[in-house]
Parts: structure tokens; C-alpha cells; sequence
């Protein structure tokens, strides 16, 4: 007989994936009228929150008020789940993209959405064109665009690794604020690998920004251990 956890799977992973599909099919027909991206952006806000509502997943925020929506940040953060994307599109006030791993711009339609959408690439066998992506990314920061980056290199099994120090040059480039963003309990939610939801609560706590004549006084070692130390001091296991 099968248990709860997997009949629940075998409901909602289908129903995500049918709108996931019908979304992002309007998310490209909107990119040829849009070259902005906003509405894009919306779609996958829909997307987000939508997840949300099917997974019965509620999300506690802390911090929204410290910033401004028509400002451009960097959001730094720690990576557990998949959920980590959906929070972030289902929560944050300010339109934003993703910073993403290389191999997810190779994947048939995906990569070519995430492209057109205005989310970036980064591979760290390509230096230099992580370099090039994060200098074009960085005048859509100073032109209002946030970019959302997980410094671990990925997901996690609850663990924080170190964060790699390349991570940080583009709000370098950007001359842009750093928000630090700590993500509590999404691996209880979605583990890393698996396909079963299980229903609760996860959190994001948004710390303050810290502006570029703050940790300009640093090398990007220092910047990633002394953000690190500020996304760890509010990060605990929780159910």
C-alpha cells in the first residue's frame, strides 16, 4: 500500500509540472512582446506562488521592510531546495532574476527561457565569460534589476558549505548593495533529489543591506566569509 507522503506525490508533482509547462509557454510568447522581462517576471511570480498553494507550503519573511521595491540588489543566500527559487519568486516585492548554474542553460526550451527571461549563466570552468555575464548583469542591477545567487555552488543536505568568493563580483561590478538572505527549513519541504512535498512551513530572513562603501574595504574572500557569517547567524535546523 502506499503511504501518504507518496500519494501526495502522485497528485501534486503532475500538477506542478502541467503548470510549469503552460506557464513558462506564456512566459516565452510574452518575451516577444517584452523585451523588459517583466512580464516574464510575472509569470513566474504566478508560478511561485501557485507551487505554494498546491504544496501547502507557507512561508514566514522577515525583513521585507528594509528594502526599496525600485531598487537593484544582489540577494546572497543559502540553497536547500528547490523551494528556495519559489520563495524567493512568491515573496520578494522587486523584480528580480536568478544567477544559475551553467548546465540549466544546456537543457532543451528551459535554457533558451531562462535566457530570454534575463537570468545569467555561471560556470567556474568558463572564467571569463562569467566574468562577461556578471559585468551585463551588473547594468541591469544599476538600472533597478535584482539577481538572486547562491553562493554554495548548490543545494544542500541542511549543511551550509563555504561560499565561493566569485560569487561576489557582481555586485562588485555592480557597485550595488549585498542583501544577505538566510533560508530556513526548504529541505524539509523538498529534499534535495527527492520528488515527495511534504506539507509546513519554511522561512527567509532578509538582513540588511550592506552597501558597496561597506565591503569595498574588502578582498572577495573576506566579502563571502563575513556574508557567510551573517546568512549563518540566523540559520538553525528547524521541523
Amino acid at each position: 500500500m502506499l503511504g501518504l507522503p507518496m500519494i501526495n506525490a502522485i497528485w501534486r508533482v503532475p500538477l506542478i509540472l502541467a503548470a510549469t509547462g503552460l506557464l513558462a509557454s506564456v512566459s516565452v510568447l510574452f518575451s516577444f512582446f517584452d523585451a523588459s522581462g517583466r512580464a516574464q517576471h510575472a509569470c513566474a511570480r504566478i508560478w511561485g506562488r501557485f507551487i505554494f498553494f498546491v504544496s501547502r507550503v507557507r512561508t514566514d519573511v522577515q525583513g521585507l521592510e528594509l528594502l526599496e521595491p525600485e531598487r537593484g540588489y544582489v540577494f546572497v543566500a543559502n540553497h536547500l531546495s528547490m523551494f528556495d527559487h519559489w520563495a524567493f519568486l512568491a515573496c520578494l516585492p522587486c523584480q528580480f532574476r536568478f544567477v544559475a548554474k551553467e548546465s540549466l542553460f544546456k537543457i532543451p526550451f528551459l535554457g533558451w527561457h531562462l535566457k530570454r527571461a534575463g537570468n545569467i549563466a555561471v560556470s567556474p570552468r568558463h572564467h571569463r565569460a562569467t566574468i562577461r555575464a556578471f559585468k551585463a548583469a551588473a547594468e541591469r542591477v544599476r538600472a533597478g534589476i535584482s539577481y538572486v545567487i547562491y553562493p554554495e555552488g548548490g543545494r544542500t543536505w541542511g549543511e551550509m558549505l563555504p561560499f565561493k568568493k566569485g560569487s561576489f563580483l557582481l555586485p562588485v561590478h555592480a557597485n550595488a548593495p549585498i542583501v544577505p538572505v538566510t533560508i530556513l527549513a526548504a529541505h524539509n519541504r523538498l529534499p534535495r533529489g527527492s520528488m515527495v512535498i511534504r506539507p509546513g512551513r519554511m522561512s527567509l530572513v532578509v538582513h540588511p543591506p550592506i552597501e558597496p562603501q561597506e565591503f569595498l574595504q574588502y578582498d572577495l574572500q573576506s566579502l563571502a566569509r563575513h556574508v557567510q557569517q551573517i546568512v549563518a547567524s540566523s540559520y538553525r535546523e528547524v521541523d
